[in-house]
């Protein structure tokens, strides 16, 4: 019992750990293969992403990405659709381990 417990404590880390990931490497992904005025700055965005991490990835979506429009809301339903799997998903697990699977004898 004391296992479902601590599932329920990290389980929710665990999908926003996830979410943060899977959002660091679409900014990633769109700060390489983007179209900029220079190289330069090409360059500047992913060392900002890569070594401020979310921080930076944060910062290249509300800079750089937000003002895409169609991107932003493809990404949106995406990441969406992706959160709704990953809760599904999470449900499913924390029903079947709280599930009685013991048969205690007397």
């Amino acid at each position: 019992m004391l296992f479902v417990g601590a599932l329920l404590i990290f389980l929710p880390l665990i999908l926003i750990g996830v979410l943060c990931f899977v959002f660091w490497i679409i900014m990633l992904v769109d700060s390489a293969t983007r179209k900029f005025k220079s190289d330069t700055d090409k360059v500047v965005w992913i060392l900002v992403i890569v070594l401020v991490g979310i921080i930076g990835a944060l910062i290249y979506y509300f800079v750089i990405y937000y003002k895409d429009s169609s991107k932003s809301m493809k990404w949106f339903w995406i990441s969406l659709l992706v959160l709704g799997v990953l809760v599904i998903l999470a449900v499913i697990l924390f029903f079947l381990l709280l599930s009685p699977t013991e048969v205690v004898l007397d």
